[in-house]
């Protein structure tokens, strides 16, 4: 079945062999360094010790900061790598 798009006609069967190779590639993972994962895991305790003091209590998890406070915690850790 073909479908027009506004430069051209499209043929499904085209899409589906444009999309089968890409699926089949399996993604190549890096090395992590352990200092790296370290770091990591102490800027995202250090947003967590941040949000507890200003609430006044004992122990937050990540799904307790709010979209602004995970945003920036993101930023932070962006800045690592």
């Amino acid at each position: 079945m073909a479908y027009r798009t506004p430069d051209a006609m499209v043929e499904e069967t085209t899409q589906a062999t444009v999309v089968a190779p890409g699926a089949a590639e399996t993604p190549v993972e890096a090395p992590v360094e352990v200092p790296a994962v370290d770091e990591a895991m102490r800027v995202i305790q250090k947003h967590i010790d941040k949000e507890a003091r200003n609430r006044w209590v004992e122990h937050l998890d990540v799904r307790d900061l709010c979209p602004r406070q995970k945003a920036d915690m993101i930023s932070d850790l962006a800045r690592l790598f």
